[in-house]
């Protein structure tokens, strides 16, 4: 065992202010001790948290590796749906990546994807089925998944309600993605409960969140306790949306990759310190960039960051580009890359570039 020491740069304090970092300590696995010294706007972190990722599994490939995950520093992650109840039992193995799921409401969860295909509805042998499957696996299951806007209304209509009526039986969370949804955003968010979650929200296409007739029943639900999740993907962020909502100081709960192999290190995406460095250039504040990434997800999931690892971030001054899923681009004069990941003890090597 070594012992690695960071010296300067900035880290958080437990209620998350952004303060001089006067000395970190890892322990590492190998025998050699070092002592880093860092530059003053570095920032530590203890790793990342993301809510609302796609992991490959036997049964679907078109999630992200555990391991590839961990190798940009997010160490805890919230699996949003690729499993359907008749899958799961197929899931990954974790590779040291800790792990909660929701399952999707369509039994064989993403498996078909980019093929959608109708919600067939829920029998009676299916309720056991879930009733079961909890009774089995509650400490891995974290609550339902719905995808609105696939096919058309009566789709919508039925996944919200039989969603709802899953949860409420099994006391799951309902997690909804909002993305096109054919229903009005009015109606499914008065059907949330506290501690359902919207994912999405800053999306731009039908059924967007930040059109002035939704803000009276979205600031309804923020007061009753709904999440509000990012969750970025290749096509659920508009610019103009998060300006909106955020003036009116509509922050995300959970800033979230949607990471698939689609978006892995790949535009608009990349990986969650492009992210984080995109919606500072947004303008939110790194306060609530870690309340999103670390504190929050970490509260939801109810899980915490393993020990002996953390990851540094160092501004690179260049020209970047952010482009939303509406064509809208962002310019900004720099980015935050992982200068140093530790996981678990092991020294990961950190890819400054994309």
């Amino acid at each position: 065992m070594g012992v690695w020491r960071f010296y300067g740069g900035r880290s958080y304090t437990p209620d998350g202010r952004l303060v001089e970092n006067p000395e970190w300590m890892l322990s590492v696995l190998s025998d050699c001790d070092r002592v880093v010294h860092l530059r003053p706007q570095d920032i530590i972190l203890p790793g990342f948290a993301d809510f609302h990722v796609h992991l490959a599994s036997p049964a679907h490939s078109l999630g992200v590796l555990p391991r590839q995950l961990l190798a940009t520093g997010v160490l805890v992650a919230g699996d949003a749906g690729t499993e359907g109840w008749r899958t799961v039992s197929r899931a990954a193995t974790s590779e040291g990546l800790r792990i909660k799921r929701w399952l999707s409401l369509l039994p064989d969860g993403l498996s078909r994807y980019p093929m959608v295909t109708r919600f067939p509805g829920l029998t009676d042998d299916d309720w056991i089925h879930w009733q079961s499957l909890l009774k089995e696996r509650r400490s891995e299951i974290l609550g339902v998944k719905i995808r609105l806007g696939q096919i058309d209304e009566a789709d919508d209509v039925q996944l919200l309600t039989q969603g709802l009526d899953l949860a409420r039986t099994l006391n799951l969370p309902l997690m909804v993605h909002v993305t096109g949804a054919f229903i009005h955003p009015v109606t499914v968010l008065n059907a949330l409960r506290p501690g359902d979650v919207v994912t999405h929200v800053y999306h731009g296409r039908r059924g967007a969140l930040a059109g002035s007739y939704v803000m009276e029943a979205l600031t309804a639900a923020i007061h009753k306790g709904v999440w509000l999740d990012l969750g970025h993907g290749a096509n659920h962020f508009s610019w103009q949306s998060f300006r909106r909502l955020t003036a009116h100081q509509v922050l995300p709960d959970t800033i979230s990759t949607d990471m698939t192999q689609r978006t892995w290190r790949r535009a608009p995406v990349y990986d969650m310190a492009h992210l984080c460095s995109k919606l500072w250039a947004g303008g939110l504040s790194w306060t609530a960039i870690y309340r999103a990434v670390v504190t929050s997800p970490l509260k939801y999931l109810g899980l915490r960051l393993p020990a002996d690892s953390a990851v540094v971030l160092r501004y690179r001054p260049e020209r970047v580009e952010y482009p939303d899923a509406e064509g809208e681009v962002v310019a900004a004069v720099g980015v935050w890359r992982p200068r140093y990941i530790i996981a678990h003890g092991h020294v990961l090597p950190a890819r400054e570039g994309f």
